[in-house]
């Protein structure tokens, strides 16, 4: 059981990790279309909330579905965070004891 979990938090950490920045991506690809934020502003909105990214957030209320405006740079921070953990587990596990001798 911990073997199957120890496999799985990594492939679970990329897919989080990927699917935040797809989040983001589609969030703010438009706003940044539209020239109310450049890249490197809404870039920082990835990795973290600020009354900019919430104002821009509700500049595209019009253009997405109301889910997709609740991006929250958490789930980024989570996905680091798991893919942290399950690459160190698999740098343990990898790692054979030393024979005596």
């Amino acid at each position: 059981m911990i073997l199957l979990a120890r496999r799985a938090l990594t492939p679970f950490a990329l897919i989080l990790t990927a699917a935040a920045v797809c989040w983001w991506w589609r969030t703010f690809g438009e706003v940044v279309g539209y020239g109310y934020l450049s890249w490197p502003e809404a870039g920082s909105c990835l990795i973290r909330d600020s009354d900019i990214c919430t104002l821009a957030k509700a500049l595209c209320l019009g253009s997405h579905p109301r889910a997709l405006i609740g991006y929250a740079a958490a789930v980024f921070w989570v996905g680091v965070a798991l893919l942290s953990v399950g690459v160190l587990l698999g740098q343990t596990r990898n790692k054979a004891p030393l024979a005596p001798g």
